[in-house]
């Protein structure tokens, strides 16, 4: 009589095992109101006296997209979204004559507040902080800030108010 060698069946069987254990792989988070709360700033805007700019919404209404020209000639462009994990928003701006910045943050009191750190070519780190606020006639005033000693004190960079392109 032939020995009948049961390993093969043994490591079938675990796998299988092992297998039916194994939870389904999850599907990308589903974005909640949250992906709103950016929405204020949607549209088409001049910027002060001589700037415009341009905020759509792209990839479904999962991110922001602003392209900005200065009536200097210097353009830029920045990619806003809501991260769904960190529970947070994002910005990656870049543009011509102005430092990379990366911020993040999210609604402080009605006003989106996006704050981030860089190093600067002097090895100097210095901490940004933009924030924009929807006003009651549509219009949205931004300000762009940098802190030097951490946060404790802060210079504006720029300030201005985005009206509606009519």
């Amino acid at each position: 009589m032939k020995k009948l060698n049961l390993l093969p069946l043994i490591l079938l069987g675990l796998v299988c095992a092992l297998l039916a254990q194994t939870p389904a792989p999850q599907g990308p988070p589903v974005p909640g109101p949250e992906i709103h709360q950016f929405d204020f700033w949607v549209g088409e805007w001049d910027v002060g006296a001589r700037a415009h700019s341009k905020v759509e919404k792209v990839a479904d209404g999962l991110a922001l997209l602003e392209s900005w020209t200065g009536g200097d000639g210097k353009h830029g462009s920045s990619l806003n979204t809501f991260n769904l994990v960190s529970k947070r928003w994002q910005q990656f701006w870049v543009g011509t004559g102005t430092p990379v910045l990366e911020l993040s943050g999210g609604l402080v009191d009605g006003k989106m507040v996006l704050a981030g750190d860089r190093v600067m070519r002097s090895g100097a780190t210095v901490r940004d902080r933009i924030t924009w606020t929807p006003n009651a006639d549509g219009s949205v005033h931004q300000i762009w800030e940098l802190s030097r000693d951490g946060g404790t004190t802060w210079t504006a960079l720029f300030q201005n108010l985005y009206t509606r392109k009519k």
